[in-house]
């Protein structure tokens, strides 16, 4: 179909330059700027998105939402506007952070060709997001429970309505430092992009993994999240892979001899503690089950991770993962430090499926 977008930058009056600044590098989609109607009032991004969804042009097919911190990929333009003509119907986002539930699913897409995932937060990341027009206006209307913000309210309408939102593959928008209006860099440190600026998937295929483990941001524990009726259930991840024979003085035993071979002067774990040091280990591993899984391949995981959206992928997941954990400043050079073990533990995850099939924990499908 051929996609016409209304594109707004959604912004708080004193980021207005920001906003501007924004809107103008993208000529390409005439970007108007949307304030906060009641800038004084209570912190909230729903009154803006509110009056951003109410004002899209009923003569254009889709409305795309900004927020005014974000830096969109190279092109732009024209990956959204071809993304939006191969899933017309969808709530799309176009960014996710690097240490969501959905960012390892990205990564996943990125070995696989994919350009979707289906969403796996509680939430729908509002930061870059295209919607019909359709669904904009009725978004507008949808009431919102006491304190709700946007991005909750947003995946309830979804669901009410029986959607699904899109996470794209690469991510088409990067989150720029600076401070946070409701106090998110604080709470939860940087938000970068799971995968920016990689070349783009196929925007007509959309991978929805068998598994996706998951670091988890405030817990550091590792999850599998499965398949479940219409969501997605966590299970901790040494009871994921106990029915392929693994068990936890298994993982223990492989864990330290992958430190043996990948840090043996123990760089590592000078930044990382050693407890979330074995917790990212297993993540990697698990990764590379599911990458055996959306693949069937031990050696085309090893030639997508040497891609450029593969390796791109794999220098996401520890800092993105770890970001609460390590000082910031050791954020920039953790991806190079961990990436023999990362390279080491998707390797073995992924013989490891190779070798056992599909003897996971698979409660879910009985």
């Amino acid at each position: 179909m051929h996609a016409s977008i209304s594109a707004a930058v959604t912004a708080h009056p004193r980021r207005r330059p920001e906003a501007v600044a924004l809107a103008a590098s993208q000529p390409g989609l005439d970007f108007e700027v949307v304030e906060d109607p009641e800038p004084d009032g209570p912190r909230s991004a729903l009154r803006t998105a509110r009056l951003a969804w109410r004002t899209a042009d009923p003569g254009c097919t889709h409305r795309l939402l900004v927020q005014d911190d974000m830096r969109l990929a190279p092109g732009f333009a024209r990956l959204v506007r071809a993304a939006v003509a191969a899933q017309p119907d969808r709530i799309l986002c176009l960014f996710t952070e690097w240490g969501s539930r959905t960012s390892p699913a990205v990564r996943l897409a990125a070995l696989a060709g994919a350009g979707w995932v289906p969403l796996l937060d509680p939430y729908v990341p509002t930061t870059a997001v295209v919607l019909p027009t359709a669904v904009a206006h009725a978004l507008a209307e949808f009431p919102a429970e006491p304190g709700e913000p946007d991005d909750v309210l947003l995946l309830r309408f979804a669901r009410v309505h029986g959607m699904t939102p899109l996470v794209s593959c690469p991510n088409l928008a990067e989150h720029e430092q600076g401070e946070s209006l409701v106090g998110n860099d604080v709470l939860q440190g940087p938000r970068r992009a799971a995968l920016f600026g990689a070349p783009p998937g196929d925007w007509a295929r959309i991978l929805v993994p068998p598994v996706v483990p998951h670091l988890l941001l405030f817990d550091g524990v590792v999850v599998c999240q499965v398949p479940d009726g219409d969501g997605w259930r966590a299970v901790l991840a040494d009871v994921f892979l106990a029915p392929s024979g693994l068990t936890l003085p298994d993982l223990l035993g492989r864990h330290a001899a992958a430190l043996g071979a990948c840090d043996p002067a123990g760089r590592m774990r000078r930044v990382v503690a050693d407890s979330l040091l074995l917790q990212l280990w297993l993540a990697a591993f698990c990764y590379g089950v599911a990458a055996y899984a959306v693949t069937g391949d031990v050696a085309a995981v090893d030639r997508a991770l040497r891609t450029v959206r593969g390796a791109a992928a794999l220098r996401t997941v520890a800092p993105g993962a770890l970001r609460r954990f390590v000082p910031g400043h050791r954020l920039a050079g953790l991806p190079a430090l961990v990436a023999p073990l990362l390279r080491h533990a998707i390797s073995d995850g992924c013989v490891h499926a190779g070798q056992t099939g599909d003897q996971f924990w698979k409660e879910y499908l009985q």
